[in-house]
């Protein structure tokens, strides 16, 4: 009986032990909280073996990691085709099908998406194995960083130019000959490359297949294409900034009568401003086919994708109507979708009764440093009449002297209020809006109605200065002026400060409330006064740029001196 109740316990003991070994992967537990991240100790072939032979690469890293991120994380250039893995504990055995091309030089990224098992802690850097078939290894280089919020687990793609046409080279089709990935910092390298003209691309790959997905992945693009060869073995400082290509065409979303005359459109996005001036926009009874009048239209600022129509005649609570718009696109340009450009709708029977409402974005009773140059906008709930409005908003100082303003209407439904000359210092002001002469298309207004604002101007002693020079070296692509921009960090709402240069030079920030500042720069070459990121497909170059490298710390009454923006 003992003998069989041990061969029993044996034999459970035996089956726990073999259930453990086929749960699944496991690392080490216990000990202290792990913050090191996994690094590659071993690899077979050598780093820059020559004469290779081989069937499989070896990757040992220094402690289990998760597989799957792993295999994900593994990029041979040029492609050996499918791949296996095979492990043995932290031990990675990689086969390949395809053989070794002779006289070959061979690049094993591993990227930094790789975690460990304990605590998932990321690889700090991508890690590169070369070798070759032949005598020796190419020595060609090229190195950057990506600049964004989130710059660690970005693919760099690099395209071979040689004996291709660059016109018609798709990211999105092809894949890449060499592939790296982005560490924390952003910085990336491609290493052991051949002597040659190369393209590259910055791609937050989210399907993970090499390819470029518009509209799914962030890209970007550089300022043009590089050579390598034996005078220029690399190059540095290649900087990719991210944006998402939009290619989806705008269209409407909802159309909603607020009352008898007044309806509200929603778009499936922000659609230009000057394309809805210039769009063709109708309404027609669906049961007549009589064409409805539009006497005014409103793009609602700053949210653009919602605009207001106004009617000549009451619309008909028992009629259904038909709103078609042509002609319109998207901040970027792509054309209202046709298929759904026509949207139909019921009447109503409800009249407009309320006076509109207004604010002062950014300006609220009792405000303190409200900027020198600071331009105010009187934003109404609905469109107004836009009737001369002179004498409607006044500003006055301290000492009751009135402030000379010139006014302007935005829109129909935005009046902009901008001083002549910078305001005073700190200072108290007093605005001051009467609305009596004002009214709604539907003859809603105020009466006597007299609105106050007291605010205070910035307090230069609270404020510093920013002085430097730009300097771009490279008198090959030196078009379009140079844009600068100081933004203060941690301000709620974002705070900046941006002045144009014809071309390098010295630049001046003043007035800088007290804080840390980030200045960025770019040359304008398409005079579009924002940047611009370029385009994969077809390819079309980015703007050049440069992030100063350090945070600027700004003090009351001081000034940082010595900023030298440098172009590379």
């Amino acid at each position: 009986m003992i003998s069989k109740i041990f061969f029993s316990t044996a034999s459970l003991g035996l089956l726990a032990l073999l259930l453990l070994s086929c749960a699944g992967q496991m690392g080490p537990e216990g000990g202290p909280v792990d913050s090191i991240p996994p690094t590659i100790i071993h690899t077979e072939p050598d780093t820059n073996q020559v004469h290779v032979n081989t069937d499989q690469i070896v990757l040992e890293f220094s402690e289990y990691v998760d597989r799957r991120s792993a295999e994900e994380s593994i990029f041979i250039s040029p492609p050996l085709g499918e791949l296996e893995f095979d492990w043995s504990g932290p031990e990675l055995t990689i086969l390949f099908a395809d053989s070794l091309r002779a006289n070959k030089t061979y690049v094993v990224n591993v990227g930094t998406d790789v975690t460990d098992l304990r605590a998932r802690n990321r690889m700090a850097h991508g890690f590169s194995l070369a070798f070759a078939t032949g005598d020796s290894i190419d020595q060609g280089m090229l190195k950057g960083k990506v600049f964004d919020a989130k710059p660690e687990g970005v693919l760099i793609f690099g395209y071979s130019l040689n004996g291709i046409s660059s016109d018609t080279l798709d990211p999105g089709k092809l894949k890449p000959d060499y592939i790296t990935q982005t560490g924390k910092d952003g910085n990336w390298t491609l290493s052991n490359l051949a002597w040659g003209r190369y393209r590259l691309f910055a791609v937050r790959d989210e399907y993970r297949n090499l390819l470029y997905d518009k509209q799914i992945d962030q890209f970007g693009v550089t300022t043009g294409d590089f050579r390598i060869d034996s005078v220029r073995v690399g190059v540095n400082d290649i900087w990719f900034r991210l944006s998402q290509e939009d290619t989806a065409k705008p269209f409407v979303t909802r159309v909603q009568p607020l009352d008898q005359k007044r309806i509200q459109v929603s778009f499936s996005e922000p659609v230009d401003t000057v394309s809805f001036r210039r769009a063709d926009i109708s309404i027609q009874d669906t049961a007549t086919g009589a064409s409805i009048d539009i006497v005014l239209r409103s793009l609602d600022k700053p949210d653009s994708s919602v605009a207001t129509l106004l009617t000549v005649s009451r619309l008909d609570s028992a009629a259904g109507y038909r709103l078609i718009i042509r002609g319109l696109t998207d901040t970027v340009g792509n054309a209202i979708d046709t298929s759904h450009a026509g949207v139909t709708f019921g009447g109503t029977n409800m009249i407009d009764t309320l006076k509109p409402s207004f604010a002062v974005p950014g300006i609220r009773d009792s405000i303190r440093n409200v900027a020198l140059d600071q331009r105010f906008i009187l934003q109404f709930s609905e469109p107004v009449q836009p009737l001369p409005m002179n004498s409607a908003v006044e500003i006055r100082d301290s000492n009751r002297t009135l402030i000379a303003s010139a006014l302007s209407w935005q829109s129909a439904a935005n009046l902009r209020v901008t001083t002549r000359e910078p305001l005073v210092p700190n200072m108290r002001f007093e605005m001051r809006i009467v609305l009596d002469s004002l009214s709604d298309f539907s003859g809603n207004g105020y009466n006597d109605s007299v609105t106050v604002l007291r605010f205070w101007s910035l307090d230069l002693r609270t404020t510093g200065t920013i002085d430097g020079f730009v300097m771009d070296p490279d008198t090959t692509d030196d078009r379009g002026e140079i844009v600068l921009t100081a933004t203060q960090l941690y301000a709620s709402p974002p705070k900046t400060q941006s002045q144009r240069l014809k071309g390098p030079g010295d630049f001046h920030f003043e007035h800088l409330p007290e804080g840390r500042y980030l200045l960025d720069s770019f040359r304008d070459r398409d005079s579009s006064r924002t940047y611009s990121f370029g385009k994969p497909y077809p390819f079309v170059t980015s703007e050049r740029f440069v992030f100063f490298p350090d945070t600027l710390k700004v003090r009351a009454r001081w000034g940082v001196e010595g900023v030298n923006v440098i172009y590379k």
